[in-house]
């Protein structure tokens, strides 16, 4: 998406932290009808019996906060299986103004310790005084 649209976005969720932006979300969507919100019309009780299709099931617990067992993926072992410490630098270099996008708040996602990247403008930097 082109940088100038990013203002006119009103809602970015994330992965890493689903069921509160789902909350928040849903509680910001309310019906012309009854005032009702999204949330309280269908978030706090889910939308199914089927638990793989966001059921609720017990007490104190809402929509899309059950967690699966069967849908462990170990996602992080099997990507440092075809990662390395430089194809992960390269994609923070190449994906730097999508991944510290004020819109996004992504959480960053570090498969190799020791490969801190802040931003492009302050690896340059960096890179600049190295060279001196």
């Amino acid at each position: 998406i082109d940088e100038k649209w990013w203002p006119y976005i009103n809602y970015v969720g994330n992965m890493e932290h689903l069921s509160e932006d789902v909350r928040h979300f849903l509680q910001s969507i309310r019906s012309t009808k009854n005032g009702v919100s999204a949330w309280d019309h269908i978030g706090k009780k889910g939308w199914s019996d089927n638990e793989k299709s966001c059921d609720v099931s017990g007490e104190g617990s809402t929509f899309l906060e059950k967690k699966d067992i069967h849908h462990k993926t170990n996602a992080e072992d099997k990507m440092r299986m075809y990662y390395t410490p430089e194809l992960e630098r390269f994609i923070e270099l190449t994906y730097w103004k999508d991944y510290y996008n004020p819109y996004f708040h992504f959480t960053p996602l570090k498969l190799f310790p020791g490969n801190d990247f802040k931003n492009k403008s302050e690896s340059d930097d960096k890179d600049e005084s190295d060279s001196q």
